[in-house]
């Protein structure tokens, strides 16, 4: 488990790539490994709870309700921004300050 993943994530509204890949998303990583993604379209809200578990600089993700382990790469930059990296594909994410 990383510690520094603990708490809730907010995609970075000033990346492009991040906005047209995810738009409006927020990742919440718990200590009891729970995974919650929230996705916003308009007034509508998407929530996913998953699990994961950490390796090295991976996060291994499954979904219980439809079983397919995922793996992303990530790393944490400045103790507030989080890079995700799918399969080349690399997604920016800010600590929420609430």
């Amino acid at each position: 488990m990383d510690n520094n993943l603990i708490g809730t994530w907010n995609s970075d509204e000033t990346d492009g790539a991040t906005q047209k890949a995810l738009g409006k998303v927020t990742i919440t990583f718990t200590e009891d490994g729970k995974l919650i993604y929230d996705i916003f379209e308009g007034d509508k809200q998407q929530r996913m709870i998953m699990v994961y578990k950490v390796h090295d600089d991976t996060i291994i993700s499954d979904q219980p309700s439809h079983p397919q382990e995922q793996r992303t790469k990530y790393e944490i930059e400045n103790g507030d921004t989080l890079i995700l990296d799918f399969e080349g594909d690399k997604t920016v994410f800010n600590r929420s300050k609430q």
